[in-house]
């Protein structure tokens, strides 16, 4: 059920990366997609909510909200809206999808989970698959170590991997995962908000409008993917989550099959690797 469920998320995340890539070639200004993004999801979980009478959290329950949504959306999200500016996308890509390993320092360190030399192994694996497809052509990118906004950038991954640990390690115990992600996304929605208007980026939605369409797709696929968020991490733990990254990549290199992009055959050798650390660290998990 796990394994289903990792799965389901990659393909959700790798989808909303192409709808994000399309819309912002094509007018949509990224606090606009990203305001969407957060109050789209909270107006669909609000309804739900309303319908199963379950809207409250007690104090302790609306911090641990509020902290998932600036850990896990608001500050990466700002992060990489201003880094990418400052970093070719390669880069900034390659340091995004780091949060793995920091991931596993903060989980062992805080003893969330056993550390585990084996699951570390399978985890850099699927992070060697990881890089592999997100650097051009195969090869290293060029490193500008003086620049400061490559310090910067890593707190991008680390922000990822703190709310996966947080979420695993602090959760308070009551209220459903229905209610803690419509919280989430309201504490997110009323930061973005404001930062939206002042940057001009509002998109206003229309029926016969294609990007319109793209972000109502977006709308539900990022309800789901807050939604399984919780009930990963919940079920399998921080650590074993840090793979969803690398589904969403081999997800990316299907859906460029699919579109007839020419891919090399070290991505094909990416894609095994992805695929062998997850079949390694469910058999390790289940073990």
């Amino acid at each position: 059920m796990a394994l289903a469920l990792l799965i389901v998320l990659g393909i959700d995340w790798a989808t909303g990366y192409a709808i994000a890539g399309y819309c912002m070639a094509h007018g949509v200004k990224p606090y606009g997609y990203a305001f969407w993004q957060s109050f789209g999801p909270f107006l669909l979980l609000l309804i739900i909510q309303m319908f199963r009478k379950e809207l409250w959290l007690d104090k302790e329950g609306m911090i641990y909200a509020l902290l998932c949504a600036l850990a896990g959306i608001v500050f990466p999200n700002l992060l990489i809206y201003y880094a990418v500016s400052k970093i070719p996308s390669g880069l900034l890509t390659v340091i995004a999808n780091l949060s793995p390993v920091f991931t596993c320092i903060l989980a062992w360190s805080l003893k969330t989970e056993k550390f585990s030399v084996i699951k570390l192994i399978w985890v850099l694996i699927g992070l060697s698959g990881i890089a592999i497809i997100i650097m051009p052509s195969g090869r290293l990118i060029a490193l500008d170590l003086g620049s400061i906004w490559i310090y910067i950038a890593l707190l991008i991954p680390f922000s990822y991997a703190f709310s996966a640990v947080y979420i695993a390690k602090f959760h308070p115990g009551n209220g459903s995962i229905l209610c803690y992600a419509m919280w989430m996304l309201l504490f997110s929605s009323l930061i973005i908000s404001p930062l939206t208007v002042i940057n001009q980026g509002y998109y206003e939605l229309t029926i016969h409008d294609f990007n319109s369409l793209l972000i109502l797709c977006e709308i539900l696929l990022s309800t789901l993917g807050y939604i399984l968020l919780f009930i990963i991490i919940n079920k399998i733990g921080a650590v074993s989550y840090t793979l969803v990254n690398a589904v969403a990549a081999a997800s990316g290199v299907v859906y460029g099959v699919i579109l007839g992009q020419h891919l090399q055959g070290i991505v094909y050798f990416a894609v095994f690797l992805i695929i062998l650390a997850i079949a390694g660290l469910i058999y390790t998990q289940k073990r």
